[in-house]
């Protein structure tokens, strides 16, 4: 398993730093107002760096808040994945924590699944 993590470990944080950029950027408004929260994401993602799927499975509360963070990773392609990764899987799946913070900047927390 830490091997396997260090194959995928850059590749997470450039997930990670453009979805964060993206969030932070486009912040999530509704009707001029700022949307603050938490919520848990699936994201599938394939070797081309494509966002095949997201799925939010725990809810920040705001049906908007959600629909804005799937929106921010759709909107994003990622780099393909390198040699070693590619002999691994087609597509990686990503847990991720987001969290919409009251400074006006997106957090992100992933995880493999």
């Amino acid at each position: 398993p830490a091997t396997r993590e260090e194959v995928y470990a850059v590749y997470y944080d450039e997930l990670r730093r453009k979805i964060e950029d993206r969030g932070t950027t486009n912040f999530p408004e509704a009707g001029g107002r700022k949307l603050y929260g938490d919520l848990t994401m699936v994201i599938t993602v394939n070797h081309t760096g494509a966002v095949i799927d997201t799925e939010v499975v725990q809810s920040s509360g705001t049906p908007v808040l959600d629909r804005r963070a799937e929106a921010i990773v759709r909107s994003l392609s990622f780099s393909r994945f390198n040699e070693a990764m590619r002999r691994r899987a087609d597509q990686i799946v990503v847990v991720s924590r987001f969290r919409f913070t009251r400074d006006a900047t997106l957090q992100t927390q992933l995880s493999a699944q």
